[in-house]
């Protein structure tokens, strides 16, 4: 395989995954604002293994572009594969990033959000709500705090009328009680901005916090409380999203203005 060959296969100077941002460009690897050291064969696997994540990179393809023709054997592949996963570790779940293929080379098998998935989306306004925290009130306020979720992304979903990208309850809630930074949360979804909030309870009152974040700076673009008596927990939950929902569809519609 020829090196300007490879050119093709690097569409987006960022790469995204876990807790690291790769910048494909200088070899350089973050984790969260810590520089990972990496040996510069290590970092050139690493960005072939990105930039081909999901599939197959074959051995002798690591090997003709990560040494640039130079004749060496498989073992230096193996060598530096066992260096980069000491550097990486496992993610979340326990598994390794990089799995094994038999006989025939290596796969980035986590999920790898590019910078240019994102810049695709630049003209667009999306938005990811994360799930409530419940700081008091047991599994009952949870349950609340889950379906305010579900309806703040419902409602948003229904006022975005296609100029709104909103992203699926079902992607956001694995990100439920993280201590990840928005900005990594928010690089890995994909997203412009990122809706967080609260939900606690005193006696017959509840409290709900509500901050919309801008994803590039981690800074807050709105933030609101809402207290409300508790009765019927549907109607509460409809209410309160409906008034969070209008108030996140304003801002991001001067978003939206902006960018055209």
């Amino acid at each position: 395989m020829r090196r300007d060959s490879l050119s093709v296969m690097f569409p987006a100077p960022q790469y995204s995954f876990g807790p690291f941002v790769f910048d494909a460009r200088a070899r350089v690897l973050y984790r969260g604002s810590r520089l990972v050291s990496l040996p510069p064969k290590v970092a050139e696997t690493l960005s072939l293994l990105l930039a081909n994540a999901g599939a197959v990179m074959e051995k002798t393809a690591l090997l003709d572009a990560a040494w640039a023709g130079r004749s060496v054997g498989e073992s230096s592949l193996t060598r530096t594969i066992s260096l980069l996963r000491g550097a990486l570790g496992r993610d979340d779940t326990g598994e390794g990033y990089i799995a094994t293929i038999s006989k025939r080379g290596y796969r980035f098998s986590a999920h790898v959000t590019r910078s240019s998935d994102i810049a695709a989306t630049g003209n667009q306004a999306s938005i990811a709500v994360l799930p409530f925290s419940c700081f008091n009130g047991g599994q009952e306020q949870e349950y609340f705090g889950d379906g305010l979720t579900e309806e703040i992304t419902a409602q948003l979903c229904k006022r975005g009328d296609g100029w709104l990208r909103v992203i699926a309850r079902t992607s956001c809630v694995t990100f439920k009680n993280t201590r990840k930074r928005i900005g990594m949360i928010g690089r890995e979804l994909a997203v412009g901005y990122v809706l967080e909030g609260s939900v606690r309870g005193y006696g017959r009152r509840m409290r709900i916090a509500a901050q919309l974040i801008r994803v590039g700076d981690e800074m807050h673009v709105w933030a609101e409380n809402y207290e409300r008596r508790i009765g019927d927990a549907l109607r509460l939950q409809c209410i309160v999203a409906g008034e969070i929902a209008h108030e996140v569809q304003s801002r991001l519609a001067t978003h939206q203005t902006e960018m055209c």
